[in-house]
């Protein structure tokens, strides 16, 4: 019998790392608005900085 599919699919987890990134910098001291752009900032970057 084959094993059952994955139910976390690579853009349910990226989302997961990204959110628990997003409360690491508030857990770090920064606001939610700081982590939020903090958060974005490692986004773009990972696009090669286009956008």
């Amino acid at each position: 019998m084959p094993d059952p599919a994955d139910p976390m699919t690579e853009l349910a987890a990226a989302a997961v790392q990204l959110h628990e990134m997003h409360q690491a910098y508030v857990a770090a001291g920064f606001t939610e608005q700081q982590a939020l752009e903090l958060v974005k900032a490692v986004i773009v970057a990972s696009l090669g900085g286009a956008a």
